[in-house]
Formats: C-alpha cells, structure tokens, sequence
C-alpha cells in the first residue's frame, strides 16, 4: 500500500465534523495536539500510565517501540527516512480502515523525551507531506499542546554534545528535501533503503537523487572488518556511479575501482576533521562537472563524508547548514560530528553566495533551483533504467571532462563545464523555478 491511497476521501469528510474532540477528556493523554479536526491527534501519556486502550470511539497508538533509532554513543534521532516511510502507511492505514471510519484517532508517545522527539517528528513531517501543512504549521500544534519542551536532537559524538538541531530544523529540511523532489513515498523502494543500510550489505545510504551516494570506507587490510571495493561493484555499476571519491586514509588500491570503469579520487582529510578550503573546492567543482552519481566514503562514511556532501546542499539547494545537517541524518544517521557542525555554518553564507552565483552563470537565475523528477529509492527509476538498457541508450560519460578539469591548473574551465551542464540539464534534472531561493513553492518546470 501506498502511503496516500485513499487519504483524501478521508480528509475532507473529517475536516467537516464539529464540535470540541472526546479526546481531550481521557484521563489516559494529556498535551493533546490536533492535526485533523475531529479525526487526527497527537498526545503525550499522563503520567503514570504505561499505555492508552482503544475504546468505541477512539483508536489509539504508538510507535515507540516499533520505530527505534538505533544509536551510536548518545544520539537518539531524528528516525530515518524508513521509519518516517512506514509511519506515514500506518497512518493512512488508520485513517482509510473502515473500522476506524467513525473513529478518533491519537498517535501517543511517553513522557520520555527522546522518545517524544521522535514521535513529534514523525506526527509533524505527516502533516507536511500529506496534510500540506509548512513546517511551521506542523510544529505549531505541538507547541499550543502546552506540553514539556521538546528535546533538542544531538549528534553522534561521544560524551555531552555542544551542537543540536532542533525539531524545525528537520521539519525544513523535510519540506525542502520533499519539494525539491529528493524523495517520494510514493514511489520509494523501502527494502532497498533498509537492506543496503546494513553493514553485512555495504552501509550505503543515498542522500540525493542520482547525484550522492554515502559508505562506509571498503579496505582489503589484513583482519578488516569492512567490505572490498568488488563489494560494491554490482550495485554501483546497477546505479551508474560513475565516481568514488575516497577522503580517508588508503586502505585499498584505486584501480580495484578504475578497473570496472569507476574513476576514482583522492581527497584526504584527517578523521574528525573539517573540510580545508582546497578539499571543499576541489570537491563542490568534481561534483558541478559531473554527470552521474558519486559514492563516497571516509572510514565511517558520517563525519567528513556528511560535511561535503552537506556542503553541497547548502550551496546549490540553498538549506541552511542545519537543515542540511538534519536531511543528512534523516538518511543516514550519525552524519556530520562534533566541530564539523559549526564549520558548515560557519560556511553557510559563502556556500549561499557562491551558489547563487554559479545559478546566475550557468542557468542565467540565481534563484534557480534544481527539481529532481526521481526521488532517492525510486522504483520508477529502475524501470527507466530497464528500458534504457533494452533501447541501447547510452548515459553521457562525463569522466574524460573530469580529468582534465583536475589537470587543467589554469582555472579557465568554463568550456569544459558548459558541455556538462548542458547534458545534466537534459539528462538529471528538471530545473524549477521558486518564488524566493530555497522555498517549496514551484511555479514552472523546466524540461
């Protein structure tokens, strides 16, 4: 089931039902917040309780111990971007069971915080995506709830975190991330995301559509733990990767990648560390040239993997650092660490004023956003795939573009990216308008 078959019948029937809601007269919740009047509500159990039965006229439920995040030291969320997938069936499921037609339906959490976080994440981003609310729509009820404040998401860093991203932040991130097309529930392959995310199956998460993909570092070191490069081969060329860009130490021989025609790349930065400007420049231009996704890695695949490919968001998609940082770890938990946070902000407004300007020299529009058409996990995009290799069709290789971008020391690239640019345009993307840089609402699409 798709998670918005038959939602809309559903919606507007409820949205007409009056009167003040039985809900928040159960003993059981407290902090009750409203999403679809007389239908939809959040709450948070009183205390004492240990959980809320349904009744004749309301269903109750909850997910948290269904929908876990798994931990690396003392980070406790956001969910990832499976467990929003599943909320967001469970949910419609609920609301177009004709069971609970003539029914109240409550998502309740417990008072433990962490918990509750992650229960108002999911509850929020549902009304974003399905009842069209902005994030600041959805993240109000919450607040109007009068309940206890909602607890600040930390990083994967061990020990006390100095560095949060807050509910909003993610919301944003989510509103954005869903306008730009990055994902689709619609068209989402959820075994895939939760196969491949698997140590045993690579540790591989994609983070935008057909442009990165995120790894753990392969290594054929003697006692390793982790996965040969030839590992990875299959699903890479299946997925046209037509890069790897390495930013840890060596721990294999490059040609295990350029043998199966996979160009490779060094940029090393030491673990724990931010991005030096050389490494982020040389990084931003091998992604603007281009033409296919890129995998990459650092040991873990989260620190210096996620501050690069964050910057890249921030600059062309116009995300604040935070909203960045937040879709980074809605795929791929644990990404960006530490001090890399308060890097990328401190990079957000060069990042912002050099994508403007990359916008205004190659699409003639700063404002200009790209539009994927398929999101990230796309079944769609499998059967495009399919046909193209029945018809013979043949991907613009951008490789030889690449190397001579890396060896020209000039800095006259201008007619070597123009040709790239031109074939993205064609092949990756539509380009969208938006009525302000960064915002969700698209007036036209460019083909």
């Amino acid at each position: 089931m798709t998670p918005t078959h038959g939602f809309n019948d559903v919606a507007s029937s409820t949205s007409k039902m009056g009167g003040r809601s039985i809900v928040y007269s159960q003993p059981e919740v407290t902090y009750v917040a409203e999403y679809i009047k007389n239908k939809l509500y959040f709450a948070t159990l009183a205390a004492g309780r240990r959980e809320a039965r349904s009744t004749s006229d309301i269903h109750f439920f909850s997910t948290d111990n269904e929908l876990v995040y798994n931990n690396f030291y003392n980070d406790f969320g956001p969910l990832n971007l499976a467990c929003l997938y599943k909320y967001c069936c469970t949910v419609n499921e609920k609301l177009t069971s004709p069971a609970n037609w003539k029914k109240q339906i409550v998502h309740y959490t417990s008072q433990n915080q962490q918990k509750r976080a992650n229960a108002a994440f999911l509850i929020a981003c549902y009304a974003i995506l399905y009842l069209k609310n902005s994030p600041k729509e959805a993240y109000k009820p919450l607040i109007a709830a009068n309940g206890h404040p909602l607890r600040p998401f930390q990083d994967a860093s061990m020990g006390v975190s100095i560095y949060n991203i807050k509910l909003l932040d993610c919301l944003n991130a989510i509103h954005k991330a869903a306008a730009f097309g990055f994902f689709n529930f619609d068209d989402f392959d959820l075994a895939e995301y939760e196969k491949y995310e698997q140590m045993r199956n690579g540790d591989l998460n994609w983070m935008v559509p057909q442009k990165f993909l995120a790894f753990v570092g392969p290594s054929t070191e003697l006692g390793s733990v982790y996965h040969p490069p030839e590992r990875y081969l299959e699903y890479f060329q299946k997925n046209n990767v037509i890069a790897v860009v390495r930013l840890n130490k060596k721990s294999y021989e490059a040609s295990r990648f350029t043998r199966a025609g996979i160009t490779h790349y060094d940029m090393f930065m030491p673990d724990g560390s931010v991005p030096p400007k050389r490494v982020l420049d040389y990084f931003l231009r091998l992604a603007e040239t281009t033409v296919g996704p890129i995998a990459v890695h650092c040991k873990a695949g989260l620190g210096r993997t996620g501050s690069l490919i964050a910057a890249y968001l921030v600059k062309h998609y116009r995300m604040s650092a935070k909203e960045a940082i937040a879709w980074m770890r809605i795929c791929r938990p644990g990404s960006v660490i530490g001090h890399q946070q308060a890097w990328l902000e401190d990079m957000e407004s060069m990042l912002w004023r050099e994508g403007q300007q990359y916008r205004l020299k190659y699409h003639g529009d700063g404002d200009m956003i790209l539009h994927h058409k398929r999101g990230i996990y796309s079944m769609a995009k499998k059967v495009e795939k399919q046909l193209d290799r029945a018809h013979g069709t043949n991907r613009f290789d951008a490789t030889h573009f690449n190397k001579l971008l890396v060896e020209n020391n000039s800095g006259n690239t201008t007619d070597l990216e123009l040709p790239v640019i031109a074939e993205q345009r064609r092949h990756n993307v539509a380009l969208t308008r938006t009525s302000k840089p960064g915002l969700a609402s698209i007036l036209d699409e460019v083909n």
